[in-house]
């Protein structure tokens, strides 16, 4: 269950300010994050021990926690909900790969299997995480009966993360990504177009999910909803730029499946 912004704690400005120090310097280090290193990285106007004071009220409130016997800390999953509720700011992509990623879109060519892999691979690419992209088809023309075509790209990338250098979670993901009566409870029935949802960690029902994080959006044609798009990948994601580039790709899938008269 995600935390809503009503119970997240209650931070004073310069607690803030650490969390999102902390979690800048995390996402890009993969490290635990020490007092000192804040203070030189970040320039604040605070002493080492005001820092590390602040840093130990954090964990306090859950936001973050200390790996092992290490000094520095890591982000806790409510700390990473903290981040996006709160802190993070505009997601969004730089405007020149917009242009770059319209102007693909344009280009594609009327088939739904080639939307399905240009959607992962552009998704893969930007935000260097495992994507996917599905497509519910129609088998009948009443509409009764449906299949959900799925493809996915990146997932070696996962591999490239240090926290799963071993193969066989990767393995065991891919396994339950693949039954698609599982990846049903991933995908969320109620989003809007243009809406995306953010999965963390131990919010997920499904526990091989746990280590995740998934970031989905859905896209729809004239008639509604014809599919999703999302990336996944470790809970030391950049969720700005990936929030912004699923937001992105599923305007640019509707307008796409609009474009060439889908549903």
């Amino acid at each position: 269950m995600q935390p809503t912004r009503s119970r997240l704690p209650e931070l004073r400005p310069r607690q803030r300010g650490v969390l999102h120090a902390v979690i800048r310097e995390h996402i890009a280090s993969a490290r635990p994050v020490a007092s000192a290193a804040l203070v030189r990285k970040y320039g604040m106007d605070v002493s080492t021990a005001t820092v590390r004071s602040e840093l130990a009220g954090l964990e306090e409130f859950g936001l973050l926690t200390h790996p092992h016997t290490s000094a520095g800390r890591v982000p806790t999953d409510l700390g990473y909900r903290y981040f996006i509720e709160i802190l993070m700011g505009q997601a969004g992509l730089h405007p020149d790969e917009r242009v770059t990623l319209s102007h693909q879109f344009r280009q594609a060519p009327p088939d739904a299997v080639q939307w399905l892999r240009l959607a992962a691979s552009t998704l893969a690419r930007v935000t260097h995480e495992a994507a996917l992209a599905t497509y519910d088809r129609a088998l009948d023309p009443g509409e009764v009966v449906w299949t959900r075509e799925i493809h996915y790209d990146g997932i070696d990338r996962i591999l490239e993360q240090p926290e799963f250098e071993a193969a066989d979670r990767v393995r065991e993901i891919m396994t339950l990504l693949h039954d698609r009566l599982r990846l049903a409870q991933v995908l969320p029935e109620t989003l809007d177009e243009g809406d995306v949802a953010v999965t963390i960690g131990s919010e997920h029902s499904l526990e091989p999910l746990r280590p995740f994080s998934i970031v989905i959006g859905r896209y729809s044609g004239h008639r509604g909803p014809v599919g999703y798009v999302g990336v996944l990948g470790p809970t030391r994601m950049d969720y700005q730029r990936t929030i912004g580039a699923v937001r992105y790709v599923g305007a640019l899938m509707s307008d796409l499946v609009s474009a060439m008269g889908e549903r």
